[in-house]
């Protein structure tokens, strides 16, 4: 397995926590990728690790060539990419050189254009696998699944000493990467600011964990908030390897993805956050379109929406626990790791089985490949442009020397 980063969250963690559940059905699992956070992780669940030369760029001529050695090395009989950069590279290495079997799994919203089709692809949402189903040739659905062993309803009162949360706090927590991404750091701000409304009123509590290029950002902002309050209301403690404390002491989650999986699995009430505003409330009568869509959504009226949810929320103590039991049972019932392990030793099987002819192979990498060349000369112009329209705003000098 090949994820495309080892940051805490996402589809990194549920590459590792897949290859774990893979490896516990009695089959030999190595991983390969850059150095990160979770790569103590793998080492703890026993999994081989090779770190890759290369880090976040793709394709990638020396990870191409270390991936082909380890398969041959190893003997590996089937190699599966998580997102784009490592399926491209595991495509035109093992998979082109040596003929082996690839599997590439996609749990962002799209499915990029230049993923070579003839592979068996799997997704994270029905609506994604009934669109893609028109362009590969096998397309799996995988929801993201969660350790409801590990993730589970645990010592809240021990979770929230640790951050120094009182008893009567009301904490609300988000956990995930700190990036503009899908604007999940756009929501962190709206959360934050959100709290520094609810603070003026009742004993409320944001804890924020995660790591990213806009953490600085963040913390200034809570840095703000906690100021004018004489008090810490935001706490940013950064990434953490292991969140679960994290999660045990909300009394609301605040979340996309996987995040919001977890935060349920921890018997937790649950808002999803999504892009342009969008924050909504998981329960019964809003379940479908997460299930449909994913854990995530589009519009809205950002802090305000949040706190039309937030109020009638925060006071109700019984409504908390009945969604929390609510979300507890369906991550239990749908979302176990044990089931997504078996369901992915399935897909294996399948493309094992039914590998295709290498002539069909060379013909979507040479369709894939040329979709890629499009996509990266694009990509540079783009660049250009926005380079150019920068250095068009520095003043110049009538001798040319920018001033």
């Amino acid at each position: 397995m090949s994820p495309a980063r080892m940051e805490v969250g996402g589809s990194q963690t549920n590459a590792v926590e897949l290859a774990r559940g893979v490896a516990d059905l009695g089959h030999d699992v190595s991983m390969f990728g850059p150095e990160g956070p979770l790569v103590t992780m793998v080492d703890d669940l026993g999994l081989h690790y090779t770190v890759a030369p290369d880090d976040q760029r793709w394709p990638s001529r020396r990870n191409i060539s270390a991936l082909t050695a380890l398969v041959r090395s190893r003997r590996v009989d089937l190699v599966h990419g998580y997102e784009w950069g490592p399926t491209i590279d595991l495509a035109f290495g093992p998979h082109r050189r040596l003929g082996v079997p690839l599997v590439a799994t996609v749990l962002s919203m799209s499915v990029p254009d230049f993923l070579p089709r003839h592979c068996p692809l799997v997704v994270g949402t029905a609506e994604l696998a009934e669109q893609q189903a028109r362009r590969f040739a096998r397309v799996s659905l995988i929801e993201p699944p969660v350790d409801t062993t590990r993730n589970a309803p645990g010592d809240v009162a021990a979770a929230r000493r640790r951050f120094g949360f009182r008893p009567d706090d009301l904490v609300l927590t988000v956990v995930g990467r700190i990036v503009t991404d899908l604007e999940k750091v756009k929501g962190v701000h709206t959360a934050i600011a959100a709290v520094d409304e609810l603070a003026t009123e009742r004993p409320v509590r944001l804890l924020i964990v995660g790591d990213g290029a806009e953490l600085p950002d963040v913390r200034a902002h809570s840095d703000v908030v906690n100021r004018r309050h004489g008090r810490e209301v935001v706490t940013v403690t950064g990434g953490l390897l292991d969140p679960r404390d994290a999660y045990a002491a909300a009394d609301v989650v605040l979340g996309m993805g996987s995040s919001a999986l977890k935060g349920m699995a921890f018997a937790k009430p649950l808002i999803v956050q999504g892009a342009a505003g969008f924050w909504c409330l998981a329960e019964p009568s809003t379940l479908q379109r997460f299930l449909d869509e994913g854990w995530y959504g589009h519009g809205g009226a950002g802090a305000a929406t949040l706190l039309g949810i937030l109020h009638p929320l925060l006071r109700d103590a019984r409504r908390r626990r009945e969604l929390g039991t609510f979300g507890r049972d369906l991550v239990v019932d749908r979302f176990s790791l044990a089931r997504a392990s078996r369901d992915l030793v399935e897909v294996y099987n399948v493309a094992l089985a039914e590998p295709g002819s290498r002539a069909a192979s060379h013909r979507g990498l040479a369709s894939a490949g040329i979709r890629l060349a499009r996509f990266k000369f694009a990509m540079a112009r783009h660049r250009a442009a926005a380079f150019a329209t920068r250095a068009g705003r520095i003043p110049v000098t009538a001798n040319g020397a920018a001033r």
